[in-house]
């Protein structure tokens, strides 16, 4: 079990560090935080998170990358597994990390987020020839 668990992390390291990193930058108290004065930022930055968390669940789980192709299943797992996360990040700092506040929009950036990066994941990989 724990050789199973270990192969696992290994092999999802980047997606764990990526989700670590967004869970401190979620976590982190606004004054924390340097302020930027351009509407919709935060959504913007949410998106971002999330899509980069998308693209490397899904290049992770791609062994066909090389092949330059992607099966639908992993494109759905990266989407799903990033929109739940969003959703736990949000409601982390309902209950949690008081100190921020939890939005739907926030989670909608997310989803959209992850939306996208499905979508553009395949002209990336053909892109980069499979190295994403």
């Amino acid at each position: 079990m724990l050789a199973k668990t270990y192969r696992l992390i290994v092999k999802y390291k980047n997606s764990l560090m990526w989700a670590l990193v967004i869970l401190i930058l979620c976590g982190m108290p606004p004054s924390g935080l340097p302020t930027i004065k351009i509407p919709g930022i935060d959504k913007m930055v949410h998106f971002g998170l999330f899509a980069v968390f998308a693209l490397l669940l899904i290049s992770e789980m791609n062994y066909q990358r090389v092949q330059l192709t992607v099966k639908n299943r992993h494109k759905w797992v990266g989407f799903i597994v990033a929109s739940v996360y969003g959703g736990l990040i949000e409601l982390t700092q309902l209950y949690l990390f008081t100190s921020r506040g939890a939005e739907w929009a926030d989670f909608f950036a997310d989803i959209l987020g992850a939306a996208v990066a499905v979508l553009v994941y395949p002209y990336i990989n053909k892109t980069l020839k499979g190295y994403i």
